[in-house]
């Protein structure tokens, strides 16, 4: 009885398992040449929507665009906006649930040149989710560069769900807006 009593007067944040903080590892600089290749897109493909809070889902395109010069721009503010990628609701039954998914590459901010970098806010730390369920928290550099964060295998079936929820940011010189130049999901081989 004294132990079920005492439990009730800690936090709940103390009785959660928090998920554990990955930092993302800097990479190469982010070149035109060298945008695309191999990505968990070899196996399908999916799609992409961010809501700001009080929102609807929008659809985001220019996030896996294989373009350098372009990014997406998020709402202001973006700190609780969420990204939402859809995986296929059909998948060939040789891939349901036999493809790996185990990270993604980011060039966080608009990273086009210097001046258009510092003006839009980057993200600083991101809570992932997959299928609703929180796996990790992700720091972030405040870098041109590419960004990469490895997780374990997760064996993607269709319909899944994987999210990227903005919970701090690096504040841009000009606008508070988030932007995101390339978001590439990995796995398939």
């Amino acid at each position: 009885m004294k132990i079920c009593l005492l439990l009730l007067w800690l936090p709940c944040s103390l009785l959660a398992a928090n998920p554990p903080t990955l930092k993302a590892q800097v990479g190469e600089p982010i070149l035109q040449e060298l945008m695309g290749g191999c990505s968990l897109a070899c196996a399908f493909p999916w799609e992409t929507f961010a809501t700001a809070p009080g929102k609807s889902p929008q659809p985001v395109w220019k996030l896996n665009d294989s373009d350098a010069s372009t990014a997406w721009i998020g709402a202001n503010p973006s700190v609780g906006e969420k990204l939402t990628f859809q995986f296929p609701k059909k998948l060939p039954k040789v891939m349901d649930g036999n493809t790996p998914f185990y990270g993604f590459d980011i060039a966080d901010g608009y990273t086009k040149n210097d001046a258009i970098f510092a003006a839009y806010s980057r993200i600083r730390k991101a809570e992932i989710f997959y299928n609703g369920r929180a796996l990790y928290y992700v720091e972030f550099a405040n870098t041109r560069h590419w960004q990469h964060v490895l997780f374990d295998d997760i064996m993607a079936r269709q319909g899944d769900v994987f999210a990227l929820q903005i919970l701090e940011v690096y504040p841009g010189t000009k606008f508070p807006n988030v932007a995101i130049t390339q978001l590439v999901l990995q796995g398939a081989h």
